[in-house]
């Protein structure tokens, strides 16, 4: 009995496989389509099926996604031809960050959305796409050429790295890889979940501000700055929170076994990233709740009798930057109450979250080695 679905020599299937969260919603984006480029692209008279399904494969002890080894379950499972994982975790082959993993022994393909970076990553992997599976069927071990992704990956530095039997790698090298790992990273983090999770931090952040909206005080101090010094007060408090959240919720993540110093440096870079985001959102939405309520309570002439001088939108706007920036100072206290596990979830996609559990466990078995050593 052969391990080969049975099918019309006329249709060819493609199993679009994903994580959940961002690689599924990018798999049903481009499902249909990607079906129409096959067709026209790769063609020969066969007509291409494209069927989406939402898996997560377990990761190995060195946090990666064992899809060659897992390939022939996969197909018997989905009854396809060939079998595409779309993963949000950033993945390397000898130091460089994978765009895909393929090969047509396996009928299989890997593609790291990460390396596509964060704009049009819907397009590019669509067009990715067609070339993967265009090389799954010439064979792997001659494709894909860089020419060939080319035009879906843009003119940064790209490599073709040959493995182990018919397994090839596309890489990104060059100057502008950290920089698209970076971006595409924190858009795999999704910056905007955070604020959500520091709901007691946000109350305690709302609650000062509205103190000092109603505290004359705070008024004339914010009266007496100038525009210049607000900014370097927000930059200070948005760095404060940030530093506050990335320390207390032990989201910096040390070097393990199972990745090396620049693999650390990215996955740290991305947190700090996405975390300085988060805090800047919350703090803007701060500022428009904080802002409202001035204009709605304080009147024009009960603000100018308290400033000795003719008000305009400046005063406001300058009384709720000033009210903003006390209220996230106590909002980073309020914090202490958010969730830890919370904010992790928040702060990282699910598969980036089981490799850091992975990385822990590492470093944890690795102490307790070497206390039973001692």
């Amino acid at each position: 009995m052969t391990d080969e679905p049975t099918r019309s020599p006329a249709t060819r299937s493609v199993a679009l496989l994903a994580d959940p969260g961002l690689p599924r919603r990018v798999a049903d984006a481009i499902a249909d389509g990607l079906a129409e480029d096959l067709q026209r692209e790769v063609g020969g008279g066969v007509r291409w099926v494209v069927q989406v399904d939402q898996r997560t494969l377990p990761l190995t002890p060195d946090g990666e996604v064992p899809l060659i080894e897992s390939a022939a379950s996969l197909r018997r499972a989905t009854g396809a031809d060939h079998v595409v994982y779309l993963t949000d975790l950033p993945l390397y082959h000898l130091g460089e960050p994978i765009v895909c993993e393929l090969s047509s022994g396996a009928a299989a393909a890997l593609v790291s959305l990460p390396a596509l970076g964060a704009v049009r990553l819907r397009a590019r992997s669509r067009s990715l796409l067609v070339t993967v599976v265009a090389s799954l069927v010439e064979g792997s071990a001659r494709y894909p050429s860089p020419e060939a992704a080319r035009p879906s990956l843009g003119r940064y530095g790209i490599a073709r790295r040959a493995g182990d039997d018919d397994i090839s790698y596309l890489t990104r090298r060059g100057p502008a890889t950290a920089f698209l790992m970076l971006a595409g990273m924190v858009r795999n983090n999704r910056p905007g979940r955070l604020p959500v999770a520091l709901s007691r931090a946000l109350a305690a952040a709302t609650a000062t501000g509205a103190f000092g909206i109603f505290y004359p005080t705070i008024w004339n101090m914010a009266d007496s700055m100038t525009a210049r010094r607000l900014a370097l007060i927000s930059l200070a408090v948005v760095t404060a929170f940030s530093g506050w959240l990335i320390v207390h919720n032990r989201l910096w993540s040390r070097r393990s076994p199972i990745a090396s110093r620049k693999e650390t440096r990215l996955d740290n870079a991305a947190t700090v990233i996405t975390v300085a985001i988060s805090v800047l959102m919350a703090y803007v939405l701060l500022y428009l709740v904080l802002l409202l309520g001035g204009f709605t309570v304080i009147t024009p002439d009960y603000l100018e009798s308290q400033l000795a001088h003719p008000v305009s939108v400046r005063d406001y706007l300058q009384l709720a930057w000033l009210a903003s920036s006390l209220g996230l100072m106590a909002g980073a206290l309020g914090s202490n109450f958010d969730s830890e596990g919370a904010i992790r979830e928040a702060t990282y996609s699910r598969r980036q979250r089981q490799r850091r559990q992975l990385a822990e466990r590492s470093e944890e078995a690795d102490g307790a080695e070497a206390v039973r050593g001692d």
